[in-house]
């Protein structure tokens, strides 16, 4: 799917540089990225931009601007869960026979907290190549744009950590009963923090569509470029009962034009 979409624009891109009036440059820019939406505002993240723009002189006034480009896009997420404390030595009352629910529903019994509670911060950064069409309409030196794009994903990280806390190892005091340390080697901690990192694309979405709208500015040759993108699909590719998380970001580009053909004009009559 990826190779088919890069090869179609490929053919696309070269069908319309046969086109006159045609624009064609390098465009490099920074993504401005909305992330956890705290009671202060926002939080952002950056991330890079770059490709190939292209740019088709309908008339002097309107224009049809694509490309092909290579854009980072994050999402940050969050979950927690409980369980009991005894799940973690389920083996050892297995082992010896005991059923773990009914140690845990006496323990509770007697007012002891047995909830194990682990709560996961994460954040996954995502690089997709992607192909905008954009309406390009000119007033004077001032540009707007709108329209849709496709985005494939190629590769993505995920930076992820867990906070377990477990209530009741920080009540009961297990050195007073293993003077040795050789029990408590084998308890987990009763709050502990572990971090993680993979790279893969699993349980993510390999499509990005969504729209694009934003204005720019150009002198001469040089276009400064600010846009904004909306994604329709959720970036998971199975978001369950959760609600839609789609992909959003603001982008600053500066992008450089080379005419690569221009219309010819009549020579002069002499008369």
């Amino acid at each position: 799917m990826r190779k088919l979409l890069i090869l179609t624009s490929i053919i696309l891109l070269a069908n319309i540089c046969y086109s006159q009036k045609v624009s064609l440059g390098p465009e490099l820019g920074v993504n401005i990225i909305p992330m956890e939406n705290t009671n202060y505002g926002y939080n952002y993240q950056l991330g890079f931009h770059f490709g190939g723009h292209l740019k088709y002189h309908v008339s002097e006034k309107f224009k049809i601007s694509t490309g092909l480009f290579l854009t980072q896009k994050k999402k940050q997420y969050s979950f927690s869960d409980t369980s009991s404390v005894f799940e973690k030595f389920s083996q050892l009352f297995q082992f010896g026979g005991i059923d773990e629910q009914e140690v845990d529903s006496i323990a509770q019994s007697f007012g002891a907290n047995t909830d194990v509670y682990d709560e996961t911060k994460g954040m996954v950064s995502e690089i997709f190549v992607k192909i905008p069409v954009l309406a390009n309409f000119k007033f004077k030196n001032f540009n707007t744009y709108v329209g849709p794009y496709f985005g494939m994903l190629l590769t993505a990280t995920k930076r992820q950590e867990t906070r377990t806390q477990i209530p009741l190892l920080n009540v009961i005091d297990i050195s007073q009963f293993d003077s040795t340390g050789f029990a408590s080697a084998f308890l987990p901690a009763a709050d502990e923090t572990s971090t993680s990192k993979r790279s893969d694309t699993k349980g993510l979405n390999m499509l990005d569509i969504g729209m694009n709208i934003g204005i720019g500015y150009e002198m001469n040759n040089l276009h400064f470029n600010l846009m904004y993108s909306q994604g329709f699909l959720d970036y998971r590719d199975n978001k369950g009962n959760d609600d839609t998380s789609p992909l959003k970001t603001f982008r600053l580009s500066i992008v450089y034009l080379f005419d690569l053909k221009k219309e010819t004009t009549a020579a002069p009559r002499l008369d």
